[in-house]
């Protein structure tokens, strides 16, 4: 049988309900300005009237002049006045419907829903029914439960260790490692990835932005003093720039010199950004 699984995309749940509700607002913010205008705006309508390469301007308010009075050059600021409010009252219209479709879908949208019929079932029916979104609590788990093969150390490697307990190769990773664990962020260190044209390689850590469900290498150039590892990290970003990682977007970069160490504020700042 196959089991079917909903994807959960990039534009989760809580963040579709978040752009809902800023699209909303902004919605009703050029309402309430379009609103106000239209109290001050002219009366009549306006006609145009093309002749030859030129248009005419007719301003119909009268009854008794159903093509309108002609206005002059000098009147174009009447006439853009009449223009403007007409299309600010398509705009209204338009404005109020989709403003009452977003308050129906703000309304009626339960995405809890799909894992309440899950988290409803009893605890001997669980086990044998595969659920089409796994729970957040599973999602990490089986991300968490994938076994690797780390990089090796070599014997005269520096023992360096985070707070629970797992070797690194530096301090700075451990200060990585360990401002991810505080923060709750599922990580693999040293997990093995296949570059095509490259090959196997060991990016220092990847790390699960659990809300999104989306991997981000994290790639930690700690030497950037010495020209020769210089080099070698530039030859390294080039590489998974030349696949599918871009920073920005799914690659976190971080560097440190002798001179400017890797702060903790950095960190935070990767992880807020990236991470949560």
């Amino acid at each position: 049988m196959v089991k079917s699984v909903i994807k959960k995309t990039e534009l989760s749940p809580d963040i579709l309900t978040k752009h809902i509700r800023a699209r909303k607002a902004e919605l009703e913010q050029v309402l309430f300005e379009k609103e106000r205008s239209l109290k001050d705006a002219p009366e009549g309508k306006l006609r145009f009237l093309r002749k030859g390469k030129s248009v005419q301007y007719y301003h119909k308010h009268d009854h008794s002049v159903p093509e309108g009075v002609y206005l002059k050059r000098k009147q174009d600021s009447f006439a853009a006045a009449l223009a403007q409010k007409d299309y600010d009252s398509k705009l209204i219209y338009e404005l109020r419907a989709e403003l009452k479709a977003l308050d129906r879908m703000i309304d009626e949208y339960r995405p809890e829903r799909i894992d309440e019929i899950y988290m409803s079932l009893h605890e001997f029916l669980k086990p044998l029914v595969f659920p089409a979104m796994l729970l957040e609590e599973d999602y990490v788990k089986r991300w968490m439960s994938v076994e690797y093969e780390k990089k090796a150390f070599e014997e005269n490697d520096s023992d360096y260790y985070t707070a629970n307990g797992e070797r690194v190769r530096s301090k700075s990773e451990i200060l990585i490692a360990d401002a991810l664990s505080r923060r709750n962020i599922p990580y693999r260190y040293e997990y093995p990835i296949h570059i095509p044209g490259i090959g196997t390689v060991h990016p220092d850590f990847i790390c699960l932005n659990v809300r999104k469900r989306k991997e981000y290498i994290w790639e930690h150039n700690g030497m950037m003093s010495d020209s020769d590892y210089a080099d070698y990290a530039i030859k390294k970003i080039k590489m998974y720039t030349q696949d599918v990682y871009y920073p920005g977007e799914n690659l976190i970069l971080s560097f440190e010199t002798t001179s400017h160490p890797l702060s903790s504020r950095i960190i935070e700042d990767n992880i807020n950004k990236s991470l949560l």
